[in-house]
């Protein structure tokens, strides 16, 4: 991506693609992991996503955030995870954002690894290595947007008076 498209259209979203395991249903799968590349100060929120699985077409549509069930304080990035049974050996990955701008990448999946054919253009950066994903975490976020000071403004000092004496 040149450095004018990266000004047009930041990353927003990361993706990983990879093979997992279930050890508790003793079954396997492709994880696909969507976060944020915003880091959020007061809830680690869940990205709200409708799915749909179509021939060798996986879509994915975005709804916004949700905040967390537990009220305790969490910072990090807001994230969606699903694990796929059984997925064709070429997939495209369609991320629609609310706006109706998508990004799309191709797949293709093998037994042992998923590899990438090429990075999709846009909002989201797509990563089939685990340890890439997490190390890359920091150069791929965007620090939270600092929040506007709502409070007043102090009311200026009043002098003190002094009383003539009569």
């Amino acid at each position: 991506m040149t450095m004018a498209a990266a000004q047009q259209h930041p990353v927003e979203y990361r993706l990983l693609v990879e093979h997992t395991e279930d050890e508790l249903l003793k079954r396997k799968g492709i994880l696909f992991l969507l976060e944020t590349t915003t880091q959020f100060t007061n809830f680690s929120y869940h990205i709200d996503v409708r799915e749909s699985l179509e021939g060798r077409a996986l879509r994915w549509t975005l709804h916004g955030l949700k905040a967390p069930s537990m009220n305790m304080p969490q910072t990090g990035t807001a994230q969606f995870a699903q694990v796929y049974g059984e997925l064709p050996k070429t997939l495209r990955f369609t991320l629609t954002k609310n706006d109706a701008v998508s990004a799309d990448a191709e797949l293709k999946i093998g037994t042992a690894s998923v590899s990438l054919a090429a990075q999709p253009d846009g909002f989201l950066k797509v990563y089939t290595d685990r340890e890439l994903f997490e190390r890359n975490r920091l150069a791929d976020s965007r620090p939270p947007e600092p929040k506007p000071d709502h409070r007043r403004n102090a009311a200026p000092a009043k002098s003190p008076t002094t009383r003539k004496k009569r």
